[in-house]
């Protein structure tokens, strides 16, 4: 499977978009993919042929008849292929095994804390990775590639994070990925975690939606954006600059030397410190902020319905910019509380102009912890058939 997908030649262009067609919309018949691709009958029967052989596809049953022989259904076999998604982030590294259908298998979670150097998290995920690979008995023609979605900023060229904000750990200013994942010789891509989240919620809902904001309210405040069902990127990706965009002219301090962002008025770093200012309690996570807020403590209510309204506004920025048909909140005040996601979307609609060219569709995150990891899977998968882009079916 993994020479198939990777073979870009001239030749194998049409067998590839024959299966991408197959893995997209099956079970689904000869005639059906004549709808979405034109071929001689015998060309699709020779082609649909080799897929069977090549153990790649099946059969799925019957299919309805229009009067004649009923036709065959053909569907990819999810175990032909495996893919390996990793989301790194500040909060948790997250590992995820799936099939070539992206139905996630395994999934493992690293907590991250003051120890979880590069060298600790990267040891671990090497060895999760070896202990799945033998137990679904994975060689490595059949194990696709690595997806990463990773906190930016991130030197796409590369793989490499440089100079992340927000790790509890030294170590992270400079981490080649690909160095790091060398020793499994497969096929990796890496992107920032925000635009991998993006992706997986195209994906969750069906391609309903091609232009997506995805923004994460986290210790960092990340923002991805596809475009045409595209990741949006340039060579350095900082989905982390959406923390900085200005909220309050002349405002509070950020953590970059900037007055005003919006990190420094609604990421959970800035609340958790805020609440034990005016508190005088303890509180050193997210999980403890959230405790107080469930037992309805109104000095940490007030201080989190102010970051969502300020995380409002910075959605307002990303709307009024690329008009996007669908919004995405995430993060785990989001999910963690009753009020979160509508205080913000209270503040974005608030600050949105030109309401009348149509609001996009607000909603939470759908694969919630697991978008990223799963995300940078589809990501995987979806970089064999970047060429299909560039091209108009034969």
């Amino acid at each position: 499977m993994k020479k198939f997908l990777v073979d870009n030649s001239r030749k194998n262009e049409i067998p590839k978009m024959l299966y991408k067609l197959i893995h997209s919309f099956g079970p689904i018949t000869k005639i059906g993919l004549g709808q979405h691709i034109q071929l001689k009958p015998t060309t699709m029967t020779r082609l649909i042929d080799e897929l069977l052989q090549a153990g790649f596809i099946r059969e799925a049953g019957i299919g309805l008849s229009s009067g004649g022989r009923p036709p065959i259904l053909y569907e990819v076999i999810e175990t032909a292929a495996w893919i390996i998604g990793i989301d790194l982030s500040r909060n948790a590294t997250r590992i995820v095994l799936t099939d070539v259908n992206l139905n996630q298998v395994e999934q493992y979670t690293i907590r991250m804390t003051s120890i979880h150097t590069p060298d600790v998290v990267f040891d671990e995920i090497r060895t999760v990775i070896k202990k799945w690979l033998i137990e679904h008995k994975i060689s490595n023609d059949r194990l696709l590639g690595i997806g990463v979605g990773a906190v930016g900023p991130i030197l796409r060229s590369e793989g490499k994070i440089i100079g992340p904000e927000s790790f509890l750990a030294p170590g992270w200013e400079e981490v080649s990925i690909p160095q790091e994942l060398s020793e499994f010789a497969t096929v990796l891509t890496v992107d920032n975690g925000a635009n991998s989240a993006a992706i997986a919620e195209f994906y969750f809902y069906d391609e309903l939606y091609s232009n997506i904001i995805y923004c994460i309210n986290g210790y960092g405040i990340r923002g991805g954006v596809l475009h045409d069902g595209k990741v949006t990127s340039h060579r350095q990706g900082d989905t982390s600059a959406l923390g900085h965009v200005i909220v309050q002219a002349n405002g509070n301090t950020c953590v970059c030397g900037n007055r005003g962002c919006l990190s420094a008025y609604a990421s959970i770093a800035v609340m958790i410190e805020e609440f034990k200012a005016v508190s005088g309690r303890s509180c050193d996570s997210v999980e403890d902020l959230l405790a107080e807020v469930q037992t309805g403590n109104e000095k940490a209510v007030s201080i989190v319905k102010e970051a969502a309204f300020y995380m409002g506004i910075g959605l307002a920025n990303m709307v009024n910019t690329l008009r996007p048909e669908l919004a995405v909140l995430h993060g785990p005040l989001v999910y963690g509380t009753s009020f979160f996601f509508e205080e913000a979307i209270r503040g974005a609609k608030a600050h949105i102009y030109s309401k009348e060219i149509s609001l996009p569709v607000f909603k939470e995150g759908s694969m919630r912890e697991q978008a990223i990891a799963l995300g940078s899977a589809i990501q995987l998968f979806q970089s064999f058939f970047n060429f299909i882009q560039q091209k108009s079916p034969p």
